[in-house]
């Protein structure tokens, strides 16, 4: 008989509380004004954004460095990946409200590329259960290996759209720091990435 997966719904629980408490702290401090909605829609992004790091880099943190805690991120990554699925879709909400109320909307370049990456996110959450594991077989596999790495090309190109300088009330110096700081996780998540296929196959070589 096969055990039967326990659901970490604390992890479920915590991703909401915080991201909603993303949300609800600008608009307490700004009113439910163009500030207040604006960084509630970047400071959602700081919630979903380590959770996709984590989803991201859980195979190459296995294969690098066998230890409980990778372990349990390992058994737990289905679970991870859902709350940044999450913490992301309340990302999507506080920034369409905020375009809703500057009563701008965003370029086409935007919402192709973000629809797209919403498409595949919700695709991936949808599938992320033993059922389509086992029907969809080898496409499953492409589907979330496609959808992970459009996600990290979303979140490089935003982050390095950061290095411009400055937007609304921002200085330029606080936004080429997130832009320095979140362009280098991306690359560097990449990087150990590389690093654990490459011991992988050297693995296999050797076995």
């Amino acid at each position: 008989m096969v055990a039967k997966r326990k659901i970490p719904s604390w992890l479920f629980a915590t991703t909401v509380v915080a991201s909603l408490a993303t949300v609800i702290g600008p608009l307490i401090v700004f009113g439910v004004s163009e500030r207040g909605l604006q960084l509630a829609a970047r400071y959602t992004v700081r919630v979903s954004f380590p959770l996709f790091l984590l989803a991201y880099l859980t195979g190459p943190f296995v294969a690098l460095w066998r230890t409980n805690l990778t372990r349990w991120l390992q058994k737990h990554r289905r679970y991870i990946g859902l709350s940044f699925a999450i913490a992301h879709t309340i990302h999507l909400g506080a920034l369409t409200g905020y375009f809703v109320f500057i009563g701008v909307s965003p370029d086409a370049a935007t919402l192709i590329g973000g629809g797209l990456a919403y498409a595949l996110m919700f695709a991936m959450a949808a599938t992320s259960n033993d059922w389509s594991v086992k029907k969809l077989g080898a496409n499953w596999r492409r589907l979330h290996s496609v959808g992970l790495h459009y996600l990290w090309f979303i979140f490089l190109i935003t982050y390095m759209g950061r290095l411009s300088g400055g937007e609304g009330d921002d200085t330029t110096e606080e936004l080429v720091v997130v832009g320095i700081v979140g362009s280098a996780l991306v690359f560097g998540a990449l990087l150990i990435r590389l690093i654990g296929i490459l011991k992988r196959r050297r693995r296999a070589a050797a076995a």
